[in-house]
């Protein structure tokens, strides 16, 4: 037990050091953009760099989960993917309907132009969802798989990645999106023994979500009517029930092959 808790503290402070280091850097070279040319972004040519380079050599060190997975079916993967994505959204929409919660995009406190902006907010929204797979379902997970079964795995990944998001009192008003979202994300990972399923579909989300927040404006939950968020939790239902049936099917599958 000892040395079980022992491996789970040291991959959680490996990797959110490896996170800490990649965003601080990633960071600080918007501030420098910013500074030095207002008008013009170039950050996301060098922050892409230090994103692959840390992907390639997490990857060599600690095989975190870009290596082919084998035999795969990567369609009902998938689908699974999908659906606890889903789950997940209708989670975060449900609970920000009785808690106040306000969606809106977040923005660069700097004198920037008007590209620089949009660049800055969809761009890393990115690239935050990417440094997150890599960190929380790559090197953190790609560990404590080592010592742990799955749901402990699920659930301890999924409240570290809950709290090491930005704190502020939005927090407490989303935290159960976030969870079952951030949750259905590792056990993804662990299912396709795959990194690349949970950070397509988290890459995704966050550049779906940066997108139409840019565009439409914040989203006000507790404006959404009770029809929509009785709908919504509908689909999420149905999300997980299809999601059940899909994983039990593939464990049946891997039983008689």
């Amino acid at each position: 037990m000892g040395s079980t808790i022992r491996s789970v503290i040291v991959a959680n402070v490996i990797g959110m050091v490896y996170f800490g280091a990649i965003m601080g850097v990633a960071i600080g070279l918007v501030n420098v953009n910013a500074q030095v040319s207002p008008n013009f972004a170039w950050f996301p040519v060098t922050n892409t760099i230090i994103v692959v380079i840390g992907a390639w050599l997490a990857q060599k060190y600690w095989k975190i989960g870009f290596e082919p997975a084998g035999d795969v079916p990567w369609v009902k993967v998938y689908i699974v993917g999908v659906c606890l994505t889903a789950l997940g959204i209708a989670t975060a929409l449900v609970q920000g309907k009785f808690t106040g919660y306000t969606r809106a995009t977040e923005l660069l406190e700097l004198e920037v132009s008007g590209g620089f902006a949009v660049t800055y907010a969809i761009y890393m929204s990115v690239f935050a969802a990417v440094l997150a797979e890599i960190t929380f379902r790559g090197v953190i997970q790609a560990r404590m798989e080592k010592v742990l079964s799955v749901w402990p795995v699920v659930i301890i990944i999924g409240i570290i990645n809950v709290l090491a998001h930005r704190w502020g009192p939005e927090i407490t008003l989303n935290w159960l999106g976030l969870f079952v979202t951030l949750a259905g994300w590792t056990y993804l990972r662990w299912l396709s023994r795959s990194l690349w399923p949970p950070l397509i579909l988290h890459t995704l989300t966050n550049l779906l979500v940066a997108l139409g927040l840019w565009n439409a404006g914040p989203l006000v939950h507790a404006d959404v009517k009770m029809s929509s968020i009785i709908g919504i939790a509908g689909v999420g239902l149905v999300s997980l029930v299809i999601s059940v049936v899909v994983v039990r099917s593939m464990q049946s599958s891997a039983q008689t092959s």
